[in-house]
């Protein structure tokens, strides 16, 4: 039986690695990023996306340049699945494939102008959300939250 996160319950920052604060770390992580995808899902249906489109899209958007197989990796997708929604962006011109300079059969992904402009909105939503929940936290917060996540991210 997995233990009980609470979390509304006051945070001791001294205590910061023990068991019932990094779950209710991982708590407020997962409860951050569905919230996120919950702000977007309005802008996500307004661009005739579906949740896997709009997960490629806003991935390619925030990190392009990612082979093919890097970004399928990434997003832990099956190579079907995978091969059959970016061939349905790259019909909708919504991506560009470069050639890899270094192995000529990789392909680097990066967004269209038609993928910008159709992910732009999406972006705006995003950044709206984050805005919020940054002014609320305080600069410091934000610092310290950067850092945690990029460190999570290395």
């Amino acid at each position: 039986m997995a233990p009980d996160v609470n979390l509304n319950r006051p945070f001791d920052p001294r205590l910061f690695l023990m068991d019932q604060e990094l779950d209710r770390g991982v708590g407020l992580l997962l409860a951050g990023a569905s919230e996120l995808t919950r702000a977007a899902e309005k802008a996500r249906r307004k661009a005739g996306l579906s949740k896997p489109e709009m997960q490629i899209l806003m991935t390619i958007r925030y990190w392009p340049g990612q082979t093919v197989s890097e970004l399928r990796d990434s997003l832990g997708m099956t190579v079907p699945t995978f091969a059959r929604i970016l061939g349905q962006l790259d019909q909708r011109n919504l991506i560009e494939k470069e050639v890899g300079s270094a192995d000529a059969r990789q392909r680097r992904l990066t967004l269209s102008d038609s993928g910008v402009t159709l992910t732009t909105q999406l972006a705006i939503v995003l950044r709206e959300r984050l805005r919020l929940a940054y002014r609320s936290a305080g600069p410091d917060a934000v610092d310290g939250n950067r850092r945690v996540l990029a460190a999570l991210v290395r």
